[in-house]
């Protein structure tokens, strides 16, 4: 999963659909876009942002349940605050904005000088991928407290699927549900709450449902729930996932449903959207689980750091697209660099960390 996160990210500056506002960096759709494009990173963004944040938002809620009931609600959150919030306020006040610094030397306010103080006030403070943080934080914040008022919560939620087409329908279930009534509804894609305190509206009740069913599966038996048998059929959701995204691209971007009501229109896309969500996100498990049998020194090793190179790649991928703006390379080669130095630079750069006392939250 953070492998396709880096990638995503590496990956926006070369794209067809990326654009740069100089007159006002930060709502570009990315801080760096390059000239040079390369198309098929198209289908690796639009299919990445279907369903990986709500995978990531799913094995985060698998090991929740089980934590509060060990450790109890109070030092549950005490321990989440330290591993989420902080690395959270750091990196917001420190990695993020140096991650933007090269957006800003592009933008027309370069010229003017004072990046810092606009930055953290009319500019908005982006969070940058570290939205993420505070989110999760928030998630498990609702369900602690929730569990301190009614502490027959985990087991009212508890579930184990009985099989990978059990897994397959309540999943897409949930999808449906949560994105279908957004969609209608035409919720904003971004709000904030103040500061850095951005989420994506859009897709708050997607992802919070999907924290749940990870809630749900992990507090139950995650081992037979996600078991090897039961993602045994991950090349056909593969194939249905690509059917999704299929659907939903087309859809979007062309006139087959421009005489269609809006309303219709709204529920098409988030059908594509859901199928394209729930299959991915099956299926990557089940390749996930089909191709790590065994413990391997080198995927063991970047486990481990794969925290640390979410909290802090995003600078060396801005950083290295910006470095390579003026390079007369073809846009796929610069993707691949840059996603080869951000995740061997983050990576590193987090093994170092994690040998001081900050390998307490990282």
């Amino acid at each position: 999963m953070i492998v396709a996160v880096v990638a995503h990210h590496a990956a926006l500056a070369y794209n067809t659909f990326s654009h740069y506002n100089p007159s006002d960096y930060i709502r570009s759709t990315a801080p760096v876009v390059d000239t040079v494009r390369f198309a098929p990173l198209d289908i690796l963004v639009g299919w990445n942002d279907l369903f990986f944040m709500s995978l990531m938002f799913f094995v985060s809620g698998l090991f929740v349940a089980p934590s509060i009931m060990r450790k109890g609600v109070g030092q549950f959150l005490a321990d989440r605050a330290k591993r989420l919030g902080i690395p959270f306020v750091i990196a917001v006040a420190l990695v993020i904005p140096i991650a933007y610094y090269p957006s800003w030397l592009l933008s027309d306010a370069a010229g003017q000088g004072r990046f810092l103080s606009p930055f953290f006030t009319i500019d908005g403070w982006s969070p940058g991928p570290l939205w993420f943080n505070w989110v999760l934080l928030g998630f498990c914040v609702v369900l602690a407290v929730a569990y301190q008022f009614f502490p027959t919560l985990m087991t009212r939620l508890s579930w184990s699927a009985q099989s990978g087409g059990n897994l397959v329908v309540v999943s897409l279930t949930v999808s449906l549900i949560a994105t279908i009534p957004m969609h209608l509804l035409g919720a904003p894609e971004w709000s904030d709450l103040g500061g850095p305190l951005h989420f994506p509206t859009a897709r708050s009740l997607l992802y919070f449902a999907w924290f749940l069913l990870g809630v749900a599966l992990g507090q139950a038996n995650p081992e037979r729930s996600l078991s090897r048998q039961h993602l045994s059929r991950w090349p056909l959701w593969l194939t249905m996932s690509a059917l999704g995204y299929a659907a939903h691209a087309i859809f979007s971007s062309s006139t087959y449903l421009a005489n269609t009501p809006a309303w219709a229109t709204k529920l098409i896309l988030a059908t594509a959207f859901s199928f394209c969500c729930t299959f991915t996100s099956l299926a990557a498990l089940g390749l996930a689980r089909s191709i790590f049998r065994r413990n391997w020194s080198v995927a063991d090793n970047f486990s481990g750091n794969a925290y640390g190179i979410y909290i802090f790649h995003y600078g060396f991928v801005t950083w290295m697209q910006f470095y390579l703006l003026t390079k007369p390379l073809p846009a796929a080669l610069k993707f691949l660099i840059t996603l080869s130095v951000a995740l061997t630079a983050s990576w590193f750069l987090t093994a170092l960390l994690r040998k001081t006392t900050a390998r307490k939250v990282l």
